[in-house]
């Protein structure tokens, strides 16, 4: 085609002074030089063929695999809080930071102020499927504890920055099954109270912690069936509680009940030795116990909840520290440790006004069986300030939404706390701002 393009090309151009039978006598002569051009151009292409064809193609190195991040080769997230709270107390409650009861003494009424941004939280979780298994890892932490952590009475896992969840979660999707390792909320009673206040009715109706557990989940249409063991840290190689408490539970969600409401029912069991004195082995065994239910209703703006519970030896694990057992001194070194019986619960009511706007209004109480915790602590060193006959809280709060991350919010706890020989009570009255992220 560009030969056929070139002669065309000489042919339009006529060349001055030229006959006929010159001009295609030079015409001629053109052509065949560019012939011979085309051929000598055909001759290289076809060495060139020939020595690719006589020489192997080098063999390229195998490419290295690319690791990328853990943010290439997992799904994950960062999460966390900043959160200050602003007290005021008309008398001196039992905690400083969060309240549980009234303190004891007649020294009790002095009132005071706190500035608390100790509920401050930080947050990270990976996860990652791989055929019919998801994999799921969690760590939080926030602000609370104390760095005694060897120490008995720090209550086994409190460090500064304290660890509040640890835990590996194996989901094997066919079958809607998962198996949880590691410190989470407790496995049943798992409801928690609307307060501002972090400790979410302590000592007054709610049973929370987060304790050290294995825990399986199973779903089976709108129900949920649980089974776990869960047991604190060890703190003492000498400690002789030996067994877990072994838990069950069965969950109905959605449903007939609508979007976000669910109920279900719990319990547990643990039986351990303890010694009847300070000089015998730990032959005497308590028997602990809980049944708990709970019930979660949304109807539109509305948000009712609601966890009665009843049982005996309900301890350490539910944060009822000192609570559990009653070590009743007899004559000399004697005791006669026996499990402490109650009852509780707490209920609360949501009002969202707008998206930005929300109420809450709630009530909750711990009644342990009177004679049961007569001389309670006389022999275990145990905090006057943590045991009662009953104690109880009765809050109003609100939250508002500033912004997509800052919120502000105010409440009002008003408790009392009744011991065998005094009934004490008081008010915290408290300001928060809140930035979640």
């Amino acid at each position: 085609m560009a030969l056929l393009v070139s002669v065309l090309c000489l042919m339009s151009v006529p060349a001055s002074g030229e006959t006929l039978d010159e001009r295609l006598n030079r015409l001629e002569k053109e052509i065949q030089e560019l012939r011979a051009q085309a051929a000598q151009r055909e001759a290289e292409l076809a060495e060139i063929k020939a020595a690719a064809k006589a020489t192997p193609p080098a063999v390229a190195a195998p490419a290295r695999p690319v690791e990328g991040d853990v943010w290439t080769k997992y799904n994950m997230r960062l999460y966390g809080r900043v959160k200050v709270d602003v007290n005021y107390d008309t008398a001196q409650l039992w905690n400083n930071d969060w309240v549980g009861t009234v303190k004891t003494g007649s020294g009790y009424t002095n009132d005071g102020t706190n500035f608390n941004p100790r509920d401050t939280r930080f947050g990270f979780e990976a996860s990652h499927t791989d055929g019919d298994w998801t994999g799921l890892g969690r760590f939080e932490v926030d602000f609370y504890g104390t760095n005694a952590g060897l120490d008995t009475s720090s209550r086994a896992n409190n460090l500064i920055p304290r660890m509040r969840l640890a835990y590996v979660n194996l989901i094997y999707n066919p079958c809607k099954t998962n198996i949880l390792v590691g410190q989470d909320w407790i496995p049943v009673a798992q409801l928690n109270a609307s307060t501002i206040d972090f400790g979410i009715l302590t000592a007054a109706g709610n049973l929370w912690w987060r304790v050290p557990q294995v825990t399986v989940r199973k779903k089976v249409g709108d129900f949920e069936l649980l089974a776990s063991a869960m047991k604190h840290r060890r703190t003492d190689t000498a400690d002789e509680a030996r067994m877990p408490w072994v838990l069950g539970r069965v969950a109905y969600f959605g449903g007939i009940m609508g979007t976000g409401s669910y109920v279900a029912l719990g319990g547990g069991y643990r039986t351990e030795s303890v010694a009847k004195s300070t000089w015998t082995a730990a032959d005497h065994r308590i028997e602990r116990y809980l049944l708990a239910a709970e019930l979660k209703l949304v109807r539109g703006p509305w948000e009712f909840k609601a966890e009665p519970w009843i049982g005996q030896g309900i301890g350490d694990e539910f944060w009822r520290y000192d609570l559990g057992v009653n070590y009743h001194n007899g004559s000399g070194d004697t005791a006669n440790p026996e499990a402490v019986w109650a009852w509780g619960g707490f209920a609360d009511l949501t009002y969202k006004v707008t998206p930005k706007l929300s109420f809450t209004v709630g009530y909750g109480v711990d009644d342990p069986k009177d004679e049961d915790v007569v001389g309670i602590g006389s022999n275990t060193g145990a905090d006057a300030n943590r045991q009662f006959t009953m104690n109880s809280q009765l809050f109003f709060n609100t939250w508002y939404q500033l912004t997509r991350a800052i919120k502000v919010g105010a409440e009002w706890i008003h408790l009392k706390t009744e011991r065998l020989s005094e009934t004490n009570s008081g008010n915290r009255f408290t300001v928060s701002t809140w930035y979640e992220f």
